[in-house]
């Protein structure tokens, strides 16, 4: 393996920068982002929280097939007994060693915006151009009820065509956009038909993988820059977004002022499920306030040290209990 392609730089990453071997469904949840209460703990545990959720689409097969494809080169390993995957080869991950990857607080929100953005730009160029017949590229009932509302916005504005043009430009001229046709060809309106990441590799003669990942960091810089496009904000998702439907609930009771017991009882579950939703909601949202919180200075302790796992925390503050090692772990965040 010459040249190591952005998947698999993925997949060695996290598991260099987890320390320590890990299964295949784990390694799953991690890259698919999903918020499992052991998956949120850990990633934040190894400090990777930025590189949480970066390929939501990613499936299982294709996850094996990697695996089994960085074995057969010398790059990783697997223990026959446990099925954990480690690495035997150190390779360079420059692509995730950049900086401004936000996943833990991104996931899919940049690639819904853009579902949204693309719609938008059809709806705005065939406007513009007075096309009033047409196929909405992006069918998804979600995104055309979000450009609707948005479009309520400029419903004076008869330069909306040359603002979003100017803002996309902006964007998409920045250093760290190294390909902007990994966008613009995918743009449809008037009588430009845009095209599939697929279509763009093949013409680029790279994996979709590549392109996608190539992508989605310039999307996770725009998010950074939001405040800049002001058009462009409007059509972003919120952080709500992130939180499991179960979660979700359990953050709206937080946000009327129930408590903790109150919660339980009112949403009928376990406790140890209310308290999963309490750090998916500190680690989704790091200024709020959650029930049983560690004191500051135990959470900045805990925060400065290199522990591996829960149980290393449990024995250096025996006085907390895991619920509270867990809310220690995911503080701190700067979503």
């Amino acid at each position: 393996m010459n040249r190591v392609e952005l998947l698999d730089q993925y997949i060695v990453a996290l598991l260099t920068a987890f320390k320590r071997p890990r299964k295949t469904p784990f390694l799953y949840a991690v890259m698919t982002g999903r918020r499992t209460g052991q998956a949120v703990t850990d990633v934040h545990l190894a400090k990777i929280n930025s590189l949480f959720g970066l390929s939501p689409f990613l499936t299982e097969e294709i996850l094996t097939a990697r695996l089994k494809k960085l074995r057969h080169a010398g790059i990783l390993d697997i223990e026959t007994e446990t099925k954990e995957w480690s690495v035997q080869k150190s390779v360079a991950t420059p692509f995730f060693e950049l900086e401004d990857w936000n996943g833990f607080w991104l996931q899919e929100r940049p690639l819904l915006f853009f579902q949204n953005l693309l719609l938008a730009i059809q709806v705005v160029s065939n406007k513009h151009h007075k096309k009033k017949h047409y196929m909405p590229v992006v069918r998804d009932k979600k995104a055309q009820f979000w450009i609707k509302k948005w479009l309520v916005n400029f419903s004076k504005a008869a330069d909306l065509n040359e603002r979003l043009f100017l803002e996309l430009e902006a964007w998409l001229s920045k250093p760290y956009i190294s390909k902007p046709e990994f966008y613009t060809d995918q743009f449809t309106g008037g009588e430009i038909v845009g095209e599939t990441l697929e279509q763009i590799a093949d013409a680029h003669s790279l994996l979709t993988e590549d392109v996608y990942f190539e992508s989605l960091y310039g999307l996770h810089r725009l998010f950074l820059e939001k405040d800049h496009y002001p058009l462009l904000r409007l059509l972003m998702p919120r952080r709500e977004a992130l939180l499991t439907l179960s979660g979700k609930k359990t953050y709206g009771y937080l946000k009327k002022g129930y408590d903790f017991d109150e919660i339980v009882q009112m949403r009928n579950l376990r406790t140890s499920t209310i308290e999963d939703h309490f750090v998916e909601i500190k680690a989704t949202f790091p200024s709020q306030v959650v029930p049983r919180m560690p004191e500051e200075m135990i959470v900045d302790e805990i925060q400065a040290r290199d522990f591996l796992s829960l149980k290393e925390i449990k024995t250096a503050f025996p006085e907390l209990d895991y619920y509270q090692i867990r809310l220690a772990v995911v503080a701190g965040g700067k979503a």
